[in-house]
């Protein structure tokens, strides 16, 4: 599930953003009213996305500036939550690149909207490579995919995933109870998983070290599924066994 933190310094809008976002099937790791407690809440638990307002009352620090060091320190999508404001303010927010604005009041579809082009948008800036005629960007932070299900984006770990397979010129990705279509061909979902416990064992199968259950010459078992072990993979797929 997607983890947000909220930057707010009123409670009663904190309050209404928290509910939200939970509403939305999302998940609160915390609501702060000012620099100090969202960079603490920051090291404690670290979300897939910040939602800061850009006016803090009461803080020597305002949004802006904490966005900034956010994302000096840290790489996560970022939205700045904002009533009407100055041409001045306006333009160091832009300066900071957020992934997208809420405007104050909210209302929860423009709040949903705001999320979801947030992550896919700082992904594909992440990704900084040109989409495929056939797929859309694939949102893979911080070791999690962001897989569309319905009207939302659901969080997946990469070391949740038994196996993926291509579909066509999409993928099919499985875990231990659900499987998830992504809109993107095996070979770009394997190029965001490489340095991770994955390896290419046919030309339509791409597995994680950690589940599998058993090997024989031409078959692994992954999960509860038997996949096979292409001729043209089975060098790479035992020295890359012999590392682990």
């Amino acid at each position: 599930m997607i983890q947000i933190l909220i930057i707010e310094d009123e409670p009663i809008i904190a309050k209404d953003l928290a509910c939200a976002v939970e509403e939305l099937g999302y998940t609160v790791t915390g609501t702060c009213r000012n620099h100090h407690e969202a960079l603490h809440s920051l090291t404690t638990t670290l979300p897939d996305l910040v939602l800061c307002d850009i006016h803090l009352e009461g803080d020597d620090w305002d949004g802006i500036r904490l966005a900034q060091e956010i994302r000096h320190l840290y790489q996560l999508p970022l939205i700045f939550l904002t009533a009407l404001a100055d041409p001045a303010t306006i333009s160091r927010a832009a300066a900071v690149e957020p992934d997208a604005y809420l405007t104050k009041p909210f209302e929860d579809r423009s709040l949903y909207a705001a999320i979801e082009l947030a992550i896919s948008k700082f992904s594909l800036r992440q990704e900084n490579a040109p989409e495929t005629a056939h797929s859309e960007p694939l949102p893979f932070i911080a070791g999690n995919f962001f897989v569309k299900e319905k009207k939302r984006l659901v969080k997946v770990s990469a070391a949740d995933i038994f196996w993926i397979k291509a579909d066509g010129v999409y993928s099919r990705l499985a875990t231990a109870d659900r499987q998830y279509l992504l809109t993107a061909h095996l070979g770009a979902v394997e190029e965001k998983l490489k340095g991770l416990s994955f390896v290419r064992v046919h030309r339509s199968w791409l597995i994680n070290f950690q589940h599998i259950e058993a090997i024989e010459e031409d078959m692994l078992t992954v999960g509860s599924e038997h996949i096979p072990l292409g001729k043209s993979y089975r060098e790479a797929f035992y020295g890359r066994l012999q590392q682990l």
